[in-house]
């Protein structure tokens, strides 16, 4: 292979064919023409001289040889997002100082609802949010602070614990009106519920929720977060729901002891310590964060 005339922008196609299968979607993922996608892969195979997708009629699959090639890509991935941001940051005079967050849809709509909380007295910060789980991704921006379920893999990042998620069964108050036995577990296979369809069934609260009702479908299935609080909050279904969420929210817990219980978790590049508005910013979410787990677990 000759370096010298390497197309690197098709490895960010050849990523985007890989995880959507299908040159439209991949298109319509990078803001790029269909036939502009194919020559990208084509020449790529040609460039490696290696076979990276079989052509089928219901998609484009990766070969033995794709699939372990998208590994490394995805590498190259982290790497130019990471120099990327590493620039950025390079530029602590700049007149505004961005900092790019990434997290679940909860954790979205908790921080967008306190933004005044986190950035008073910081005039010269712009916050970004990313709702997305996929955190190093080449079509995406890389983030400065990141908030999951599990520490970071990656030496560069710092991890602080924000603290514990309990899952728990969450109804409304007009629900439980409606429905008197909802309280008892021995009713529940009979309820209406809502959950979570796509790519979001794979969530903790969505698994909890199927060994509840043992592999039966829920009435109501969204794939938005958001939409889900909205079913069980106007009272039209029960629901799996994390502690922090659903007992501020203002539903009731009709479990008494959680389903199961997560770690949450901070990471962030070492980078941003060297810049003291980032860390105001971080650290005004920390606390956020563990003062609304401190209420919840607070709850009883």
């Amino acid at each position: 292979m000759n370096n010298s005339d390497f197309d690197w922008d098709a490895v960010r196609v050849f990523l985007a064919v890989a995880e959507h299968q299908s040159l439209s979607q991949a298109a319509d993922t990078l803001s790029l023409s269909q036939p502009t996608v194919g020559r990208h892969v084509a020449r790529l195979e040609d460039q490696l001289d290696v076979q990276l997708f079989d052509r089928r009629q219901t998609g484009y699959e990766l070969t033995g040889a794709g699939r372990r090639l998208v590994k490394v890509a995805r590498t190259m991935a982290r790497s130019a997002a990471d120099f990327g941001r590493a620039v950025d940051l390079e530029k602590v005079d700049a007149p505004e100082q961005v900092c790019r967050i990434t997290l679940g849809e909860w954790g979205q709509q908790f921080l967008t609802l306190r933004v005044d909380e986190i950035t008073k007295g910081l005039d010269r910060v712009r916050l970004e949010f990313y709702a997305d789980d996929a955190f190093w991704d080449l079509s995406r921006n890389a983030a400065d602070i990141a908030i999951g379920n599990r520490p970071p893999k990656h030496p560069h990042l710092i991890a602080q614990k924000l603290g514990d998620i309990a899952f728990h069964v969450y109804a409304a108050e007009s629900y439980l009106e409606a429905h008197p036995d909802a309280a008892d577990p021995l009713t529940w296979p009979d309820q209406i519920w809502a959950g979570y369809c796509g790519s979001r069934a794979r969530l903790k609260s969505s698994q909890l929720q199927n060994e509840i009702l043992k592999g039966r479908p829920c009435r109501y299935a969204v794939n938005n977060s958001i939409a889900l609080y909205n079913v069980l909050k106007g009272g039209y279904a029960m629901g799996v729901l994390p502690d922090w969420i659903g007992r501020s929210e203002g539903l009731q817990r009709l479990t008494d002891a959680p389903l199961a219980v997560n770690d949450a978790w901070m990471s962030f590049h070492e980078r941003l310590r060297l810049h003291p508005t980032l860390v105001a910013v971080k650290d005004r979410i920390v606390g956020l964060y563990r003062q609304r787990f401190a209420e919840a677990a607070g709850c009883g």
